[in-house]
């Protein structure tokens, strides 16, 4: 592979992770970043009622997804589209399944919070109230003071998704047992995920889009209308519905397959319930030609991505209670 993750990593973090800012000790500051944003992922105060945090709908054991097609808001709300899993989300340039115009982490983190199309969080004309709730806490008040140096430790919705942001690009998922093969340049364990693998990488033309090391192409591409559920609540049409272009109706981003093993239901609507559900709503020719045994030979190789260090990383799961400033 050209650029392992773990490279890109430290170029992401190198080049973005501190905001721009420039302090005395920037150590300090993104590790305060870090944690303030990793105490928050799993605030329920950033919903409107208390009930819901970013946590919620991405759960760590499922690689940050929640297993329901669409999640309800915290309002009892439809959800819209299935949620996506997070794993290297910092190194995406598309951050969701129909938007191509975000400039980040910390403007995606806006839509769940305030968006209204659904109604997530349910925050929208009350984030006033985010800054009243988190104010309110000693921890919090260390925390953003410490990351929040320049801005005299604002707490603010500006500064909450920065800090989410900064958790967010810490969760790499790099060691599954792929990974593993490929940097000690050994096969897989297997024949079937060898197998697979080959396919994968060759006649299936998987990897055309799924293409390694984030295995997603991070591009959208236009799916046949025949293959989506529509929720009933919602006629989603993709990135038309933000660009306004007909040529971009029902165009959806390629979602990574790190993890997929971990994250049913798939695609945008969730409407395949298994992996074997998800190659075979592919409209391509290829898989027209591939037989059961094939799928599952890929399925097989698909479950090498599995990285159980990332679902299962401390520095990931829910902070203990006491401050650790």
């Amino acid at each position: 592979m050209k650029h392992t993750i773990r490279a890109l990593l430290v170029l992401s973090i190198s080049l973005t992770g501190l905001s721009g800012e420039s302090l005395p000790n920037t150590t300090q500051t993104l590790n305060a970043k870090i944690e303030l944003g990793r105490r928050l992922f799993y605030d329920a105060d950033l919903s409107i009622n208390g009930t819901m945090s970013c946590a919620t709908c991405h759960e760590q054991r499922r690689a940050f997804t929640d297993g329901n097609s669409a999640h309800p808001g915290a309002l009892g709300d439809f959800g819209k589209r299935n949620v996506p899993g997070l794993a290297n989300v910092g190194l995406h340039k598309n951050l969701t399944w129909g938007h191509n115009h975000l400039s980040g982490l910390a403007e995606q983190a806006l839509a769940p919070i305030r968006g209204t199309d659904p109604i997530e969080m349910g925050m929208n004309g009350y984030e006033n109230e985010i800054t009243k709730r988190l104010s309110q806490n000693g921890c919090y008040q260390k925390l953003f003071s410490l990351a929040f140096h320049e801005q005299k430790g604002a707490i603010n919705l500006s500064t909450v998704t920065q800090a989410l942001e900064s958790f967010e690009k810490t969760l790499i998922s790099n060691n599954s047992l792929y990974d593993q093969k490929m940097r000690a340049k050994k096969p897989l364990p297997t024949k079937e995920a060898r197998e697979g693998k080959k396919l994968f990488f060759g006649a299936a033309k998987c990897n055309t889009c799924h293409s390694a090391p984030l295995f997603s192409d991070d591009d959208f591409h236009q799916i046949q209308s025949k293959n989506q559920t529509q929720n009933p609540q919602f006629k989603d049409y993709g990135l038309s519905d933000v660009t306004g272009d007909i040529k971009d109706k029902n165009v959806f981003r390629t979602p990574s397959l790190r993890n997929a093993a971990l994250t049913s239901p798939y695609w945008h609507d969730g409407s395949a319930k298994t992996l074997d559900d998800a190659i075979r709503k592919h409209d391509l020719k290829i898989n027209q030609s591939m037989n059961a045994k094939d799928i599952q030979k890929i399925i097989a190789f698909i479950n090498t991505l599995t990285d159980n260090d990332f679902v299962t990383n401390p520095n990931f799961s829910k902070p203990k209670v006491e401050c650790p400033y």
